[in-house]
């Protein structure tokens, strides 16, 4: 067993750190190249613009900004395309326009024309905002030339969660130069502070065909809330009553089969929210229907431990970031809204009603949560536990310190998914530093947890800490240790190991190259993962190396991956209904190859292999996808995901599929569909969705899902169909 003294190497990374953080020195140079200096005064339009990508005459008072950095591939150089930007701004809205300019028009990459899709791939401009201009928070908003819309909340400063959603308005057109984009923004959209007249504000456009970013600020090649300007001047800023509704309805007909039922029912449902001041909102929903929300991309289980499935819920993502905890991303997060409406067989329970309240009060960002789940007493699935009516509550607040780091606490009680009484606490510290050191980035995080459950005692808390300098050039790091009681149970959160002491270590370098060279990166990086019982027993140990991981100059990245895995097993593992591992102490090593293609061409492929030993025996996996995006009206993608596993307790297969096509009539009208198979649970499931956004805030939906079960020799049988219609529309007041 290949072994690695995670406390030496520890040693070593905090020293490299601490070497690193002494020999940089503040360069106050440095605030004007990454634009953090930078000034934009504002002016009020004398008359709205029209947003719909056409220049007119209203944006020839604005200021203008073209002095846009690159951020890749290399951080401060010259762009080698033009981009003129202009903000404007009235009593109800932030207006910002884009001229972008190509030397040649082929270069436009715009294959997405469906309201919200992902545009990581598009040529776009972005438009990223802190009305706070705390350094800490923000919204980003991006269009592409299509004139799609798609747009996230700022999550622990740097992360980006893609999930929310925001009335907001936008249009482009094609213009002999490239093409005109015009962003409209409501206040009623976002949270500001009314007596401040100064916003971050910062802009960035990509070029896909030359995988080339460019922005107005950056850092570390990140745009984010710690390095935005600032417009000043911003004055007047009405949000009306500041009152959200958004009424609808969801009719829906279900048949099941074996035994045969047929039910049709209509569900109303209301979604309130009120901005009791600007930058403090209140929101209620009643009878919560998630009827139009994406279905969840199913995962194959060869672990021990539960999967992890992300929200995507609108009233769960309101201000979700105002909730996240200690950077803690899975394993003992205290609150995990996909809790919530979900039974512990994963049976959809009803939200009779649910309030929340978030936002941010001077330095404090507070939030409250409460809802009234529906039990599955009038229809128990079968091998499902009975759960009652639940009361559920979840209450955060931190405050805002040392620049750019927050302190604060959580507090959530009751349990979705049993009978048995849960509460939890906990308090957390959130360190960063991008002033101090040029081009490092320093960050940390602290926690502790303490959590109450009846009939659970001692042994019912954890806590973590960790340290990182997540560099995207040179050498880059994290240090963490995390330690999680057996009774540590957040009924509202996420956990699926207890009992342990986990040490981890990440360390890499990154090497950069010029434009000129076919290479545009160059990367190696090793984590050690090591995880023993409270008592010190080992459970798991993890030695992963990727190597020689490389980009070229568009977009083209394969790696070389090696890991050492050694598993301990204090109880056997039914890893198939076949299939058990006995108690052992397991170790093997797995090989792999990844290689993935430039998400900017019409045709994208990913392949991976992987080849070793698992637990007593050996598993090859083969995993991969094609996405062939035929125009901007027609994508289509294919993944699969193949292993072979060959133990002395029995061999088996597991297999996953997933096909998903996009059609995309108009950027308000689109059809979109998915279908998923694989062989472990044998069930073929589809759900396809027709879709209507006319504009933003309005939405109709006709959504079938179907399920089949594979009977091998008789083929599919199918077990379930249900139809959809859903309306939604928002009213402002």
């Amino acid at each position: 067993m290949f072994t690695v003294s995670i406390k030496l190497l520890t040693l070593g990374l905090v020293l490299l750190l601490l070497c690193g953080a002494a020999a940089a020195q503040s360069d106050l140079s440095l605030d004007v190249q990454s634009g953090r200096g930078k000034m934009l005064q504002m002016i009020r339009a004398s008359t709205a613009p029209v947003i719909d990508g056409v220049m007119d005459e209203v944006w020839s008072i604005a200021p203008t900004i073209e002095d846009l950095h690159q951020v890749n591939p290399i951080e401060y150089a010259e762009p080698s395309e033009k981009t003129v930007i202009r903000v404007l701004f009235d009593e109800k809205f932030l207006y910002v326009s884009g001229m972008i300019y190509y030397q040649d028009r082929d270069d436009i990459t715009a294959n997405k024309m469906i309201q919200g899709a992902n545009l990581e791939f598009d040529d776009k401009l972005r438009v990223y905002i802190n009305p706070f201009n705390d350094g800490r928070n923000g919204y980003l908003f991006q269009t592409n030339a299509n004139g799609v819309r798609s747009e996230s909340i700022v999550e622990n400063i740097r992360d980006l969660n893609w999930d929310w959603s925001g009335i907001w308005f936008a249009g482009s057109q094609a213009t002999e130069y490239g093409w005109f984009a015009e962003i409209a923004i409501p206040y009623n959209t976002i949270a500001f502070d009314p007596n401040s007249d100064a916003w971050g504000i910062s802009f960035l456009r990509d070029v896909m065909s030359k995988k080339e970013s460019m922005a107005w600020t950056s850092y570390n090649r990140k745009v984010d809330p710690s390095n935005y300007a600032t417009a000043k001047g911003l004055s007047g800023l009405e949000q009306g009553r500041g009152l959200d509704l958004i009424p609808g309805f969801s009719v829906t007909d279900s048949q099941a089969y074996n035994p045969a039922t047929n039910e049709t029912a209509f569900e109303p449902f209301l979604d309130v929210f009120y901005k009791i001041t600007p930058n403090l909102t209140g929101a209620l929903t009643f009878n919560s229907d998630f009827s139009a929300t994406n279905v969840d991309a199913r995962q194959v289980q060869l672990t021990r431990f539960n999967l992890f499935f992300p929200e995507q819920r609108r009233f769960f993502l309101q201000e979700a970031d105002i909730f996240e905890f200690g950077g803690v991303d899975r394993n003992a997060k205290p609150f995990f809204s996909r809790r919530i409406g979900i039974g512990p067989n994963g049976e959809q329970l009803d939200i009779n009603a649910g309030g929340k309240l978030s936002g941010r009060v001077g330095r404090w960002n507070v939030g409250a949560l409460a809802v009234k789940q529906s039990g599955n007493t009038d229809f128990v699935p079968e091998g499902s536990e009975v759960v009652n009516d639940s009361d559920l509550f979840v209450g955060r607040v931190s405050a805002n310190v040392l620049g750019q780091s927050t302190v604060g606490a959580i507090a959530t009680s009751g349990n979705p998914d049993a009978d048995e009484s849960n509460s939890l606490v906990g308090v957390d510290f959130n360190y960063l530093n991008t002033r101090s050191f040029d081009n490092v980035t320093i960050e940390g995080q602290m926690w502790y947890q303490q959590s109450s459950t009846e009939g659970l005692d001692d042994e019912d808390s954890a806590w973590g800490v960790k340290l990182l300098s997540p560099n995207q050039e040179g050498l880059k790091g994290r240090i963490q240790y995390t330690e999680i009681g057996k009774n540590f149970f957040p009924a509202l959160g996420f956990v699926n190991r207890t009992g342990i002491k986990q040490s981890e270590l990440v360390i890499g370098h990154t090497k950069r190259f010029s434009a000129g060279s076919w290479l545009r990166s160059f990367e190696n990086q090793f984590q050690g993962v090591r995880v023993t019982s409270t008592n010190g027993d080992v459970e798991s140990e993890l030695s992963e190396f990727i190597f020689s991981r490389v980009e070229n100059q568009t977009g083209d990245k394969a790696f070389l991956l090696f890991n050492d895995i050694r598993e301990v097993l204090t109880e056997p593992f039914r890893i198939t209904d076949e299939v058990t591992i006995p108690i052992g102490d397991y170790s093997y090593r797995r090989y792999g190859v990844d290689f993935t293609t430039g998400g900017q061409r019409a045709l994208v492929a990913t392949l991976r292999l992987e080849n070793g030993g698992f637990f007593s025996g050996d598993r090859s996996t083969v995993s991969g996808s094609i996405e062939w995006n035929v125009n901007k009206n027609i994508s289509s993608k294919i993944e699969y995901e193949y292993n072979k596993i060959d133990l002395p307790e029995g061999k088996f297969d597991t297999q996953l599929i997933r096909l998903r096509t996009n059609i995309a009539f108009t950027p308000e009208w689109a059809w979109i569909t998915t279908a998923q198979y694989d062989n472990q649970s044998k069930l073929l499931g589809v759900n396809s969705r027709l879709q209507w956004v006319p504009r933003a805030g309005s939405e109709f939906y006709i959504i079938y899902n179907g399920g089949w079960i594979d009977r091998t020799e008789r083929g599919f049988e199918q077990i379930g169909k249900s139809a959809t219609m859903r309306v939604g529309h928002t009213f402002r007041f």
